[in-house]
Order: structure tokens, then sequence, then C-alpha cells
């Protein structure tokens, strides 16, 4: 899995908890409020130069929540054409109000309402642009997780011909020029020979069941899986120790969500034994208010200095790890830790941590 930064799509709710979020809606509130009153106003004929205060207010309100808007490419786009939308009706509700403060007799006035029109224009367009951008980057990562099957597939399939298959058939040999035999003590070497490649054919056959489902999860629960597989990738790396503190982690959980965060765990493990060149590795789990925080991080070679790349070309296991996500309502982020090393952050919410849909 390449080691760049890149974080999963956040939710809406997680997003207006930052300051940043609260004042985009804030604004935005604030905007439509106007907006509403304005046109109360204007259908009550109320007065114009009030009718054109209130509206030129909101848009200013609208256009102030552009800079504010954060997220993928596609979402960004999509809220600040939205918000030019309401600038522009705004606008235009400015313009009349204006308009009808000249007595109407200055329509060379109503000539502002044609910057409004292109404004609502480009907006539409915009909002159409990024729909056909979303789309089209859902259509990419799905060619992506579907090829990342078939290469899943195609390397269980090699492993289990390569080695499984192949020395299954050397231990099919061995047997026949066995059985052929009428020396008793060569015989019984021989069955002891046989018995040491069958349990060596057991335990290769384990590992690759336990990496396909992991059946700890069934057994021991969540947090006994995680310490478990903790085990195995200090195992795998000698040179590399591996602290757990999961205590936290609860077992209750729907199967498909200990599922979704033992695999997010899995991956992050992987990742920083393969591709980070660390001596240490953390595993832990929190509670933070309401939300469980699941944490690997490692003191490897870190992410590279470029910006965040979204994800024209992502990484198959990213791409599972930000879909295990998606699928908890969760935040899963990347970022360099203090220190050195990679950082891999799950967030799950308390209405990530209940019964899943059916």
């Amino acid at each position: 899995m390449e080691r760049r930064s890149q974080a999963a799509p956040v939710s809406w709710a997680a997003r207006l908890r930052t300051p940043g979020g609260r004042g985009l809606l804030a604004c935005a509130v604030a905007g439509i409020a106007l907006a509403v009153a304005g046109l109360t106003l204007e259908f009550t004929d109320a007065q114009p130069h009030l009718v054109a205060w209130v509206g030129g207010v909101a848009a200013l309100l609208f256009l102030a929540g552009i800079p504010l808007a954060r997220g993928d490419a596609d979402e960004v786009m999509t809220l600040r054409a939205r918000l030019l939308i309401g600038a522009s009706a705004g606008a235009v509700l400015a313009v009349v109000g204006l308009w009808r403060a000249t007595g109407r007799d200055q329509p060379v006035v109503l000539l502002l309402l044609v910057p409004s029109f292109l404004l609502l224009v480009t907006a539409t367009l915009a909002i159409r642009a990024a729909r056909l951008a979303a789309h089209a980057r859902r259509m990419r990562h799905l060619r992506a997780r579907l090829q990342g099957q078939e290469e899943e597939r195609r390397r269980w399939a090699q492993e289990l011909h390569d080695q499984t298959l192949q020395d299954l058939a050397a231990l099919e040999l061995w047997l026949a020029g066995l059985s052929r035999t009428h020396d008793p003590d060569r015989l019984a070497a021989g069955v002891q020979d046989a018995r040491g490649m069958v349990h060596e054919q057991i335990g290769v056959l384990r590992h690759l069941i336990t990496q396909m489902r992991p059946l700890a999860l069934d057994t021991l629960g969540l947090a006994a899986a995680v310490r478990e597989l903790s085990r195995r990738a200090e195992g795998a790396e000698g040179s590399v120790s591996v602290a757990c503190d999961v205590e936290h982690l609860p077992d209750d959980l729907p199967p498909d969500n200990q599922v979704a965060i033992y695999r997010i765990v899995q991956e992050a493990l992987s990742n920083a034994l393969h591709h980070a060149g660390c001596r240490r590795i953390a595993v832990r789990a929190v509670i933070d208010g309401s939300d469980l925080v699941v944490s690997v991080r490692d003191d490897g070679v870190g992410m590279p200095a470029e910006a965040p790349a979204d994800a024209l070309t992502p990484s198959f296991g990213k791409i599972g790890m930000r879909e295990r996500a998606d699928s908890l309502g969760a935040v899963l982020g990347w970022e360099q830790a203090e220190g050195g090393g990679t950082l891999v952050t799950l967030r799950v919410p308390a209405a990530g941590r209940g019964p899943t849909a059916s």
C-alpha cells in the first residue's frame, strides 16, 4: 500500500463540528433567513430600501460562506455553487428593491440583474460538472476495487498453487514410494516425515484462512483478535516490536462493524511493516467522548512531503480501508506522527457502534 496521505470522506455531521463548518452553517442559515425575509417584505410591498438592504446582506452572507467550504474537490465545488446560487438570489432581491426605490423610472438599474443571472447560470453548470466528476470518480474507484479483488483472488490462487498444491503433490509421491517399502524402520521414519509435512501444510492453510476470514473474531472477540493480529505482525518481522493497548475495544459491536475495524487495523499494520521501515508500532483504542478512536502509529519514514492526494490512483489497500470506514460512518485519516512516522486514525461515532442495518 502506498504511503501517501489520504483522508476518507468525512460526514457532514463531523464537518459541522469544526470551526469552519459551524461558520459555514451560520452564514448559510442567516443568508436563507434574510432571503426569506426579503421575499416576504417584497410581496407585502414594504419599504423598497429595506428590501434592497436585506437582499444585499443575504448575498454577502452567502459569499462569506464560500471560503469556509471544506471537503473533497467535488463536494467543495457543489457546495460553493449552491452558495453562489443563494448569493445570486439575494442580489436579484437587492436589485429589485433598488429599482422599486427609484420609482421604477430607472430601467437601467435592471441591468444589474445581468451579472446575477450569469452567476446563477455559472453556479448551475458548476453543480452539473461536480456531479459528473463525482460519478467519474466513483467509477474509477469501482474499477480499482474490482481490480483489487481480482488481484487478491489471483494472489490466493497463486499461493495455493505454488505452495500448498505443490507440497501436497510431493507428499502424495512420498507416500506412494513409502507404500512400496517393506523395511519397518524406513516405514516408521517415512510416516514421521509425512506427519511433519501434513502439520506444516495445516499451518499454511490456517494462515490463509485467517487472512481470508479472522476466525478469532467469532471465538475471542474484537479486542482479543486485534491483540492476536499484533502478535502475528510482531512475529512476522522479528526486528519490529508491536505494542497493543486495545482494552477499550468493545466486543458487543455488530459483526460487520467488528470485521471492518479489524481489517482497517490489519491493513494499517501491513502498511507499516512492509513500507514504513519502522522499528516500533503502537496499536491503541480509546474512548473520546461518545466516539471510539482506534489508531496505528509507527516510527518509520513517514509520509512524503507532497500535498495529500485524493485519489485519482489510490492504492487498493486504502480504497478498502476507506470503504470500510464509510460503512461505519467513521472518519479515517493519515497524518505525520509527532516525532516522525505515520499515524492512522479511525474515529467511529456512537452511531457507528450501534446495530447495522441488514
